[in-house]
């Protein structure tokens, strides 16, 4: 989601009680600074990480939620998700339960977690009637215009951000708002009008939101390459490009240099395409739903083809096919996903209505029974006795029948699926896939030297460790994929409809996850490693036995390669790269 800054930057706006007034002043030093300048927004919240032993309460669901505003900016959305859940689940303040809200709303909608995105979004304009804060009522709007958008619901994207500028905002918000309202015309396929877009850049510049303006001219950019002053785009976009990536947002760096290589391109300046496109892949982040991604490799592929470089132009039209199919599924998703929130909304009010008029034929009813005798009173709270006790002791029993099978299916140490009920569900999805002729990916993982950290930190600490572990990779497993313990430190994935490639970078995505775990709860820091082995339908067929054989006959292999490594199963050695180093707590 190319404007997850403009919904964190205003979900996390933060008005601090009067305590403590070192802390205080570096809150709002921290608040001031948080999309501005990202060098001094870090130094602040780590001078604020010092001093939290003498911070109260509000102040340190206050630092939490700027912390989490940062772990969303550097790409780290679980953690930010995590750390915005943990400040809404503890604080009984409504304006910070409102604030992480939006918070959580914006970073899910970044993870494809469409239907968290819109739950915590309409749970936090359900509430907005209770904010005293007009400003922060405009926040909520302003979110509300931003997230719409990005599901593809440009009108209600306008008409939030229309009821923020009608309200005189505050000149930061206007220009968040402002930024939003282009968005949704542009969305809208409406005609842009370059005072407006001026305006806003005016509006943003004067507050240094470079990120805001920088994506303003954008737009601005955009409007005149329609109307064939390609030249005059490219020069505006080429005069602000230091500022894009002095911003270090991947997501702006990667728009820009699009832009400017899809632009050169219709120019003739192959060159500078080239560089451009090249700039948007190392720039732009590695999200494989972003549209700069798709445009930087439609760009190569016609320079390549332009160039004669046939080679060439034809790998880079498969990146450009794959990441363009890749973000029209998304958009399919978004949309889905906001089609089906309406209609859970819809049926949510009708049962409302529904209730509504039973509670009143009730109260008609217990009219007409206070009127009869006294036994035929007793009669009917006798039968509503019974009825009640009936239904009591359903709900009971279903209750028990939905935890046995749960323990059943769930193992106990890590909560993810057990092997005999990965193999079930793995077994029915290879039928399925088979019947489809669609392809299954399978990895196996073990984890290296485990045996010396049960030594070492004993078992409790080994089954913190499994635990760790079984949380890092169920983040990265997509809704749909299987995810469960084999047995010890044994885990298996199953990724349905996906290629052998594909389910190699689940793997390669478990190994990153792996080291980011931070070890300290268990007195000792050390890396978090495991040695991979993966193999697919097209060469195991769609026997689960095989697949896993052949997985775990691969992962050894990794693990006669050294461990931490990935190993396809009949492969010759494959990646091998050092694991990320962990930055000290």
């Amino acid at each position: 989601m190319k404007r997850i800054l403009l919904g964190l930057a205003l979900a996390t706006c933060l008005c601090a009680p009067a305590h403590a007034a070192d802390i205080e002043g570096l809150l709002k030093q921290a608040e001031s600074a948080r999309s501005t300048d990202p060098t001094a927004f870090g130094a602040t919240l780590d001078r604020l990480d010092s001093l939290q032993a003498g911070a109260s309460q509000p102040q340190h669901w206050e630092y939490q939620l700027l912390r989490a505003y940062q772990a969303a900016m550097k790409g780290r959305y679980d953690l930010a998700i995590q750390q915005a859940l943990a400040v809404n689940n503890e604080t009984q303040d409504v304006a910070l339960k409102f604030r992480s809200d939006l918070l959580i709303a914006n970073t899910a909608a970044i993870t494809r977690d469409f239907s968290l995105g819109l739950s915590h979004l309409e749970t936090a304009l359900a509430v907005k009637d209770r904010i005293q804060d007009a400003e922060l009522r405009q926040t909520g709007y302003g979110v509300a215009a931003m997230l719409y958008n990005q599901y593809g619901q440009y009108a209600l994207g306008q008409h939030y951000a229309d009821q923020v500028l009608a309200q005189d905002p505050a000149p930061r918000n206007r220009c968040f708002t402002k930024e939003i309202r282009i968005e949704a015309l542009y969305g809208l396929g409406a005609e842009l009008d370059d005072s407006e877009i001026n305006n806003g850049i005016a509006d943003c510049d004067a507050q240094h939101e470079v990120i805001m303006s920088s994506l303003l001219r954008g737009y601005l950019a955009r409007h005149w390459a329609a109307k064939g002053q390609t030249a005059k785009a490219i020069q505006l976009l080429e005069a602000h490009l230091a500022e894009v990536e002095a911003s270090r947002y991947p997501r702006l760096i990667g728009e820009i240099r699009g832009l400017l290589a899809e632009y050169h391109l219709v120019a003739g300046d192959l060159a500078a395409a080239d560089e451009d496109a090249r700039g948007a892949l190392q720039g732009g982040g590695n999200d494989a739903y972003s549209l700069p991604l798709v445009t930087a490799h439609k760009v190569l592929y016609e320079v390549a083809l332009r160039r004669g470089n046939l080679p060439g132009a034809l790998a880079e039209y498969r990146a450009y096919a794959e990441a363009d199919k890749a973000r029209l599924d998304e958009i399919k998703a978004r949309e889905f996903a906001f089609h089906l929130s309406r209609n859970e909304l819809q049926q949510k009010n009708q049962a409302i209505q529904l209730l509504s008029k039973q509670n009143e034929v009730l109260r008609l009813q217990q009219e007409v029974t206070k009127k009869t005798a006294q036994v035929s009173n007793l009669l009917i709270g006798l039968l509503g006795l019974v009825l009640l006790t009936g239904g009591y002791w359903a709900f009971k029993v279903k209750r028990v029948q939905k935890r046995f099978q749960h323990l059943a299916q769930t193992d106990a140490l890590t909560g993810i699926c057990n092997r005999a009920h990965l193999r079930q569900q793995a077994e029915a999805m290879l039928a399925e896939c088979q019947a489809r002729n669609r392809p299954i990916g399978m990895l196996v993982f073990d984890l290296d030297n485990f045996k010396a950290i049960n030594d070492r930190h004993g078992h409790a600490g080994g089954d913190w460790v499994l635990e760790q572990v079984a949380r890092a990779c169920s983040g990265v497993c997509r809704e749909g994929e299987l995810f469960g313990r084999l047995g010890g430190e044994e885990f298996g994935i199953v990724v349905p409809d996906r290629d052998l490639a594909s389910a190699e970078r689940v793997a390669e995505a478990c190994r990153a996850a792996l080291a980011t775990i931070d070890t300290t709860p268990v007195g000792e820091r050390f890396t978090v490693t495991a040695s991979f082995g993966c193999v697919g339908t097209a060469l195991a067929g769609y026997d689960y036995e095989r697949l896993l054989a052949l997985a775990d006959e691969a992962m050894y292999a990794a693990k006669h390669a050294g461990r931490d490594c990935i190993r396809r199963y009949g492969d010759a050695p494959a990646r091998n790269r050092k694991p990320p180093v962990l930055v000290s707590a």
